[in-house]
């Protein structure tokens, strides 16, 4: 077992993309308890309207002050290495997860990046094991890095280029 923390960190791009991410769902959250405030306000005012308002005044102090905590918390805990046994994560800021995938378990290797990821130059790897837990990701990594983690963990678990 493996006791200490991995020793790769994300790249430092992957905050401002979780800020960017977490920007839209505070966004989109208060516009729709907006349109609920303006459709309450027009039929009946009062209490309920005066309510909805503060729950939107809530939500965007409590998602702005999560905009500048979190990801920066996130980025300091979520680590990877590969080693001898394996790959090795350890990730979450509420809820820790340390999690090792030996090599042997390994059955596909990838990396992937959506229109978003791709504007701050990160990309995501995503290594597919023989086992229930499915998919283990790593989000945030530079091109580069992350082609050499793939090469290595494909090297590591015997699979061919093109398999």
């Amino acid at each position: 077992m493996i006791l200490r923390q991995p020793s790769n960190e994300l790249d430092p791009r992957v905050r401002r993309y979780w800020a960017t991410w977490g920007l839209v769902v505070l966004v989109a959250a208060v516009a729709v308890t907006l349109v609920a405030l303006a459709v309450t306000w027009s039929r009946s005012g009062g209490a309920a309207a005066w309510a909805l308002l503060a729950v939107a005044i809530g939500m965007v102090s409590l998602g702005v002050a999560a905009l500048v905590v979190v990801p920066g918390r996130a980025y300091r805990l979520t680590r990877y290495e590969v080693t001898d046994q394996g790959l090795y994560v350890s990730s979450g800021w509420l809820v820790r997860r340390w999690q090792v995938i030996p090599h042997a378990r390994v059955q596909a290797v990838d990396t992937s990046s959506g229109p978003v990821l791709r504007a701050f130059g990160l990309v995501r790897v995503d290594v597919r094991t023989a086992s229930a837990a499915g998919t283990t990701q790593i989000t945030g990594l530079d091109r580069n890095v992350a082609d050499g983690v793939v090469r290595e963990l494909a090297h590591r678990a015997g699979l061919e280029e093109g398999t």
